[in-house]
């Protein structure tokens, strides 16, 4: 099998109405990849650390300064998820750029930020 034939097997894509109507087809991206081309600054990534290994203790308290960028990096990371999550509209493939997932209708974002994060059951079976 070549490289093109196992990545064809391995693609699951998924077919999903939007709330505005729209029909797209959208992959479940890497997380991981999504946080590093957010960019998350290191300080920010520490606290998610200490507050996961804190086991439901009290995390760490931020500076007002460091909650700003916790916020900012928390909002990368969320349109780089919607960037990666929607490859097609209507069947033709897209490529999302930044601009595109700004134009995006608020409750379409969130759908699909909501599949991206797993937090949104998906059809059945992928294709």
């Amino acid at each position: 099998m070549n490289a093109e034939e196992t990545l064809e097997r391995i693609r699951k894509r998924f077919e999903v109405t939007l709330p505005s109507g729209m029909n797209v087809t959208i992959r479940l991206p890497r997380i991981r990849d999504c946080v590093i081309a957010g960019r998350v600054p290191t300080p920010i990534l520490e606290h998610v650390v200490a507050v996961a290994e804190s086991n439901g203790g009290s995390p760490p308290v931020l500076s007002p300064e460091m909650q700003m960028e916790d916020a900012a990096a928390g909002a990368r990371v969320n349109d780089e998820i919607v960037r990666q999550t929607l490859v097609a509209i209507d069947g033709e493939p897209v490529e999302m750029t930044r601009e595109a997932v700004a134009e995006l209708d608020q409750d379409d974002y969130d759908a699909l930020l909501g599949y991206g994060q797993r937090s949104i059951p998906l059809p059945a079976s992928p294709q």
